[in-house]
């Protein structure tokens, strides 16, 4: 199928001008079947990362019938669209992650009950030890469903006087069994830090997020795994930081400028929205805090978590 006549928009898109696409093959320039339209009257093709809506009408052109083509690159119409149903999904998962949570939590209750009552009896003595492994094992699931409970809870921003080494704990353990599977190594190296007022669900978030992008660096860069997490006081200017670091691949530096924009990720389909960090970074902002990154490409990424803390809560506190 031969091209006749053709707009700037359209010879732009292959980095031409019109003249020098008429007479080419439509199959050829485009890279797929243009026909593929001919018993329809719109469609969408992909060309490279666009996407666009084709229609088509036949008319009459020097004595001729053609067929007129219309291409709308709808690309972030499309994105949009896929975000919109992909928060849809994450809406009813947090629903779904609620309502199992709380199932498992009714019998990790009992287990722990009974286990109590059995290692209090003194025939039990003999299997005390058995019993204990036991105990410990339901706590540990026990504190992963509440920390599941209280990430998947839904509810209007609320701020109160919290503790940020515990929050960063509480993340921790709902990636533990995950970290602990694919020997990645968590660093802790927390410094004593008065509370702040936070929306502890929020600052979850973030660190959850981050920790997730940390995890997937690492799997790329095929290696043994190492996150350091860093938290400090800095009296001096009223602020405490959370420094996240990792081993993995790093951001390129033609990326390192667009990585808290909305939808922009690296990351292959299914695996990113591009959403998380656009929202980390609001969500410290809202704080009245910043976020930032560090990275060197092939070698690893930081990320640094600065919050304020309140006047009252700084003079509970000496130094850095």
């Amino acid at each position: 199928m031969k091209i006749r006549r053709a707009n700037i928009s359209f010879a732009s898109r292959f980095n031409k001008h019109p003249r020098e696409i008429i007479d080419m093959d439509a199959n050829k320039l485009l890279g797929m079947d243009i026909a593929m339209f001919s018993n329809s009257a719109s469609g969408e093709i992909t060309i490279g990362n666009e996407t666009y809506m084709v229609s088509m009408f036949p008319t009459m052109f020097e004595d001729d019938e053609v067929i007129v083509y219309f291409m709308k690159d709808i690309t972030e119409t499309k994105r949009l669209r896929e975000q919109m149903y992909h928060s849809d999904k994450l809406a009813s998962l947090g629903i779904l992650v609620s309502g199992v949570a709380h199932e498992i939590n009714n019998p990790l209750t009992a287990i722990l009950g009974h286990t109590e009552l059995l290692m209090m009896k003194p025939e039990a003595s003999n299997i005390t030890k058995e019993l204990n492994k036991i105990f410990i094992a339901a706590e540990r699931c026990k504190k992963i469903v509440e920390n599941l409970l209280y990430f998947a809870r839904q509810q209007p921003p609320q701020r109160t006087l919290e503790d940020i080494n515990e929050i960063i704990e509480r993340t921790l353990e709902i990636r533990a069994y995950w970290q602990g599977a694919v020997n990645v190594n968590i660093i802790k190296d927390f410094g004593e830090i008065p509370r702040s007022y936070l929306d502890s669900q929020q600052i979850q978030q973030v660190v959850l997020n981050i920790l997730l992008n940390a995890e997937h660096a690492i799997e790329d860069a095929k290696r043994d795994g190492r996150i350091v997490i860093t938290t400090l006081y800095d009296k001096s200017i009223g602020r405490a930081s959370i420094s996240i670091s990792d081993n993995g691949m790093g951001i390129a530096t033609e990326h390192i400028n667009k990585i808290f924009d909305p939808f922009f990720t690296t990351k292959p389909v299914n695996k990113g929205t591009g959403l998380g960090l656009s929202i980390a970074h609001s969500i410290i902002a809202e704080h009245g805090g910043r976020l930032i990154v560090k990275s060197t490409e092939g070698q690893g990424t930081t990320f640094i978590i600065e919050l304020p803390i309140s006047n009252s809560e700084q003079k509970k506190i000496g130094g850095r």
